[in-house]
């Protein structure tokens, strides 16, 4: 017996570490992710280029709030949902987690060998939290560059979406 008492102590320390890896992914998952990135576009005028890209960010429901003439920048802004998925995946993830949590305290201390079923009871507060902490409001900025270049500051995910719908070049800054 005197043997598997450092056993438990590891896992409970393991648990706990990785308890708090879940959170700061929790953490992780509302976090600001605007990049700024270079695209180039060979053969494609400027119109046509600024045409398709505002066509792209009106079917994403975005719309234009400023145009700045002078530096050749558009800003636009748009509404974003959180994801369903993400917020399931969430709670899925914190419910294992306290599960785990609650199954090594149960090892550990006797007493309370039922504690993960009261700690699965919280594991919606990750989704909730996930739900209500994304940013619901994204914005989009556009800038026409010479030698047929586009530079865009946006989230992460709506510049991989233009890359792929208008199949642009992107260069690395």
């Amino acid at each position: 017996m005197p043997a598997t008492i450092p056993t438990i102590y590891s896992t409970l320390f393991l648990t706990i570490l990785l308890f708090f890896g879940l959170i700061s992914f929790l953490r992780g998952s509302i976090r600001d992710r605007t990049t700024d990135a270079l695209f180039t576009v060979e053969e494609i005028t400027d119109d046509h280029l600024l045409k398709q890209v505002r066509d792209h960010f009106q079917q994403r429901a975005y719309k234009v709030i400023e145009i700045d003439p002078a530096r050749d920048v558009a800003t636009l802004s748009g509404q974003v949902k959180p994801s369903l998925f993400l917020a399931i995946f969430m709670t899925i993830l914190a419910a294992v987690g306290l599960i785990c949590l609650g199954v090594v305290l149960g090892i550990l201390i006797p007493d309370l060998e039922n504690l993960w079923l009261w700690l699965m009871i919280f594991s919606p507060i990750a989704g909730v939290f996930y739900w209500r902490g994304t940013p619901r409001e994204r914005q989009v900025s556009l800038q026409l560059l010479p030698e047929t270049k586009l530079k865009v500051r946006a989230h992460k995910d709506e510049i991989e979406e233009l890359q792929r719908s208008l199949n642009l070049e992107k260069i690395d800054i």
